[in-house]
């Protein structure tokens, strides 16, 4: 095959950028979306058709129950006006035979009474009839030939027909009967005129409401319905049930009690209404018809409830016949579509596994070069393209000794010919070789080989083998790392030089400085003879400085041997608070001389711990020495020690000095460093205890912290690890481990 025929494959096997697994994966996404539409158009369909006939219910189940109660409605009209109508008939028939009869104005006469008794008799729903005399005062009534004289000018009826000739016919509100004690009636009223037309009384008859009452519950079709006979001022004359509902909540008592009805009352229109009851909260079907001829109106309801509660219970049934079609479309459909999904995942696994591949070849910074079995590069990554300077179409195809120098072909063609499959020394390794640019320069490289097996070929030629190699440009690092070699052979000069100058320094500076500090203390003990006071005091001074100095030059070298990694520790068992108080003598003198108090607050016996002792007192003697120096007169230095719940020792020097700003704090622990740096600056010192503090008490695995505020005082914190802490019976850490662990 040529090397143009293999770059047309090459970029034949590229994958598809396109849609979700291309054509085959688009067709499939198509025919799952497909399947999902339909199914999801069906379910819609059906719970349209169902919700539709549901909504036509409700509408037919509403429409029969305003029939319900507008025929109730009529009914009751009907034998409102019936009844009534008869009564008012007999007050014409009455009056007539008052004003023929001698009697009727002699009170109690028997003979009226007769005439008035046998027609309460012949009407059931009249309980009395009664003639009122113009002066209030009853002349006759039918149950009782001689009736109570009692003023009924008080009546509204009587005070109506009193003051207007044409009153008519005139119903009052029921009222309890002052002749049957405990019943309550309903009075029907007309005047009486005299022959000359003034007042002559009113003639009353008086219905009896539960006559009434049981009339509306003979025609009340329902047990949850409501009938009520009123006058058109909203009074109530009759109801059923009595009072109101079954479940004893007043439907109205007056229609003032139901505002929406009365308005519509009060409109003089027959109607029904859906309206919600005051009382119950719940909505009823309202139908009110005016009486014919007379002011009353009839009113009937029945609750929305009680109405709909056919329609409830089929639209139960039918919400579940249509739950359970859905539930059933609906695990057709996922059981169809998952199936699908599965061909379409499976469809897609290449093309997504192809398309990640292909991003993360040109994603990556290195050159990813792949080549076949011979020896002919098959994939090119843009980061080759750039460190080769081939593209892509250049270099697909080509044997990979176009990316090789001459010199080494030879060697790589071999390796080649004598690959065998887990024998090879170069597959999985890193190597350091030449490549070969376009331009003929030469540059290092990173080179890494792994091998990989491609399955699924032919079943004569066996699985295909793709050597990829990924390289990256290491001439930056090898320039780097002559750099780094120079600088280093410079530095390690440059230490040997500074040992040698710190050893000579030593050397130098410690002999005389031991023998000045010699001396004085000889001149001090007077051995030479006597001295005065001046000279004691120079001796003094002369003793001071050169321990001031001494003690310099060895904060230095200790420094130096830290930084240098070269400072070793000198290990042993030693007593913390001994430590304490030999470093709290040796500062002792200098607090008294400035006037501060120095307090030792350690209580009790603290553990015994591993560590060097010169270094773990010359940590103290740095804290104390501090705390001294930056505390004014009349304030106090604190030494604390406790072990801590972590089985550490913290031990801690409280002052009441001038503090550390917040600024400075950061650059507490370097060497060198102090808060005044200025030519003029009050405290003496070379800015290296803390520093060389901190590194001692790392160096034993601790910390050294600082807690400080301006004007209130520094608390300086050394802490030792668990491992360093000793108990009763333990000689080194390795016994404070074994007894870590048993107690583990």
């Amino acid at each position: 095959m040529s090397s143009g025929d293999r770059g047309s494959e090459a970029a034949v096997r590229r994958p598809a950028t396109g849609g979700r697994g291309g054509i085959g994966g688009g067709a499939l996404a198509s025919v799952g979306f497909l399947m999902v539409a339909s199914g999801i158009a069906f379910i819609l369909v059906v719970s349209a058709l169902i919700g539709f006939g549901v909504w036509q219910h409700h509408g037919e189940a509403k429409d029969h129950a305003r029939q319900t109660v507008q025929h109730l409605a009529r009914m009751l009209e009907e034998q409102t006006v019936h009844a009534v109508a008869g009564a008012d008939r007999l007050f014409t028939d009455i009056a007539y035979v008052l004003s023929i009869r001698a009697d009727a104005r002699q009170r109690a006469a028997d003979g009226v009474y007769r005439y008035l008794n046998d027609r309460t008799e012949a009407f059931p729903q009249i309980t009395a009839i009664v003639v009122v005399g113009p002066d209030g005062r009853i002349l006759h009534h039918s149950a009782d030939t001689s009736p109570p004289d009692v003023d009924l000018s008080d009546r509204g009826y009587f005070a109506v027909h009193r003051a207007n000739a044409d009153a008519g016919l005139y119903i009052g509100a029921p009222t309890a009967s002052r002749v049957f004690p405990g019943k309550s009636v309903v009075p029907l009223s007309r005047r009486l005129t005299t022959p000359d037309g003034g007042f002559g009384g009113v003639l009353v008859i008086l219905l009896d409401t539960v006559y009434l009452n049981t009339s509306l519950a003979d025609l009340r079709t329902s047990a949850h319905g409501t009938a009520t006979l009123a006058l058109d001022d909203g009074t109530v004359l009759a109801q059923q049930p009595p009072g109101g509902t079954p479940g004893g909540l007043p439907v109205v008592r007056g229609l003032s009690d139901w505002p929406e009805l009365a308005a519509a009352v009060a409109a003089r229109r027959d109607g029904t209404l859906d309206l919600v009851a005051p009382r119950e909260g719940q909505g009823r079907i309202v139908s009110f018809r005016h009486a014919r001829d007379f002011p009353l109106v009839v009113i009937t309801t029945l609750p929305e409830d009680v109405a709909l509660a056919d329609w409830r219970r089929d639209t139960a049934a039918w919400t579940f016949i249509l739950v359970a079609m859905i539930s059933a479309i609906a695990m057709l459909t996922w059981y169809v579509v998952s199936q699908q999904q599965r061909r379409e995942q499976d469809q897609a696994k290449l093309a997504r596994a192809s398309r990640r591949i292909r991003g993360i070849l040109e994603s990556m910074m290195d050159a990813v070069v792949t080549i076949d079995a011979r020896g002919r590069i098959e994939t090119f990554n843009p980061a080759a393209e750039r460190m080769f300077g081939y593209t892509e179409a250049e270099a697909v195809g080509q044997s990979v000794g176009l990316l090789i120098p001459e010199g080494f072909r030879a060697d790589h063609g071999r390796w080649m010919q004598e690959y065998r499959p887990g024998a090879s020394r170069i597959i999985g390794q890193d190597r350091e070789v030449l490549a070969l640019r376009r331009d003929g320069t030469t540059f290092p490289m990173n080179l890494a080989v792994s091998e990989l097996v491609l399955h699924g070929g032919d079943q004569e030629s066996g699985p295909s083998r793709v050597f990829v190699g990924v390289i990256r440009d290491i001439t930056v690092r090898k320039q780097k790392e002559a750099e780094l070699l120079a600088a280093k052979s410079q530095a390690e000069m440059a230490n040997r030089a500074k040992s040698e100058f710190l050893a000579n320094m030593s050397h130098e500076l410690r002999t005389p400085l031991n023998a000045i500090i010699g001396f004085s203390e000889i001149l001090d003990s007077e051995f030479f003879g006597k001295l005065n006071d001046r000279q004691k005091s120079c001796a003094k001074d002369i003793h001071d400085s050169g321990k001031h100095l001494l003690d310099i030059v060895n904060a230095v070298l200790d420094m130096s041997k830290i930084e240098a990694g070269r400072y070793e520790l000198t290990e042993e068992v030693m007593d913390p608070a001994e430590a304490v108080a030999q470093c709290l003598m040796m500062v002792r003198d200098r607090a008294q001389d400035g006037g501060i108090e120095l307090r030792n607050e350690i209580t009790g016996r603290l553990p015994h711990v591993w560590a060097d002792r010169r270094a773990f007192k010359q940590v103290l003697l740095n804290l104390m020495s501090n705390a001294v120096k930056f505390t004014p007169e009349g304030g106090s230095v604190a030494v604390r020690a406790a072990v801590g719940e972590d089985g550490g020792l913290a031990v801690s020097v409280a002052d009441t000095g001038i503090g550390i700003p917040k600024e400075f704090m950061e650059h507490l622990f370097e060497p060198f460093r102090q808060a005044d740096n200025s030519a003029s600056r009050r405290y003496e010192g070379t800015g290296l205890g803390l520093s060389i503090s901190k590194n001692f008490m790392e160096l034993h695995g601790g910390t050294l912290a600082c807690d400080s505020a301006v004007g209130v005082g520094t608390t300086m914190t050394a802490r030792l690890p668990a491992s360093r802490v000793l108990t009763a019976d333990a000689t080194g850490p390795a016994d404070a481990e074994k007894e870590t662990e048993a107690a583990e």
